[in-house]
């Protein structure tokens, strides 16, 4: 009897195996994920990921024009977060120029991802949003050339981190009005965090924080950086609808012209060459 007990308590104890999957250029999503043999889409690989699991993405140009989306469904636990990391120090290019206009290049609906390394570009809307998504970290990751905010914070998004990314040359045609570096606004919820990231050569602002249907929101930022905002890559200025702002961190409105009050914290932070205000 004792035997059989010592047993069965090994078996409740034991962890399970925290898997690895692989994703590169040359790979094929009826692979088995494996460094030899790897996927060639990452969404097949979100897909495949249980909480602690780890997504290696080899470096080279992706060429996509399907939204990444993870769902609820695929979230990690506070102790147990799921990685999507770039392979080593490759540089994984996520190709979204091929996008219908309005198509977002990442979709994270999901909490407890790490997200690392990665370079999105050219998606049809934003870059990535994080769409009632919380407790997510996206570092070392650069936006560019998107057409519309490079990364998005919506929905209620709370407690994210964004530590060391890059968001420039953002712009969405026509209208040139609304494509930021960095946007938790409108909808966001309350403490995301961003550091060390840098927002530059937007067309419309570095960071937007202007609230709609969202009211006593926490945004701290430190050690950031952000300029040239207001023009087109090449320099030129599109018009006044780009705002050109460094940091917009509050105003807002709601239907019923009550204004909302966003909190934002700024520490260690430079804005200079913008179109408009720093």
């Amino acid at each position: 009897m004792k035997i059989v007990l010592l047993c069965l308590s090994f078996i409740i104890l034991t962890p399970p195996l925290l898997a690895q999957k692989y994703v590169a250029t040359d790979g094929d999503d009826a692979n088995p994920g494996t460094f030899e043999q790897p996927f060639g889409t990452i969404a097949k690989a979100v897909a495949e990921v249980l909480p602690g699991d780890t997504i290696y993405v080899r470096g080279g140009v992706y060429d996509l024009t399907a939204t990444i989306t993870i769902t609820a469904a695929r979230s990690g636990t506070e102790s147990q977060m799921i990685t999507l990391t770039a392979f080593n120090d490759e540089v994984p290019i996520l190709d979204f120029s091929g996008q219908s206009l309005g198509s977002r290049g990442i979709s994270m609906r999901a909490n407890y991802w790490h997200i690392r390394g990665l370079q999105i570009k050219g998606a049809g809307d934003n870059g990535m949003e994080i769409n009632f998504g919380s407790h997510n970290i996206i570092e070392n990751c650069a936006f560019f050339e998107n057409r519309d905010t490079g990364l998005q914070l919506s929905n209620g998004s709370a407690n994210n981190r964004i530590i060391n990314c890059d968001s420039y040359y953002n712009a969405d045609p026509p209208d040139y009005a609304d494509a930021d570096g960095f946007a938790p606004k409108l909808t966001v919820g309350s403490g995301n965090y961003f550091y060390g990231c840098r927002a530059w050569g937007n067309v419309d602002d570095g960071w937007d924080g202007y609230l709609r249907g969202a009211d006593d929101v926490t945004t701290t930022l430190e050690n950031c950086w952000t300029w040239g905002n207001g023009y087109l890559k090449d320099g030129s200025d599109p018009g006044p609808q780009a705002n050109g702002n460094g940091f917009k961190m509050g105003g807002g409105d709601n239907s019923n012209s009550e204004q909302l009050m966003h909190h934002a914290i700024l520490i260690n932070c430079v804005a200079f060459d913008n179109k408009n205000k720093g």
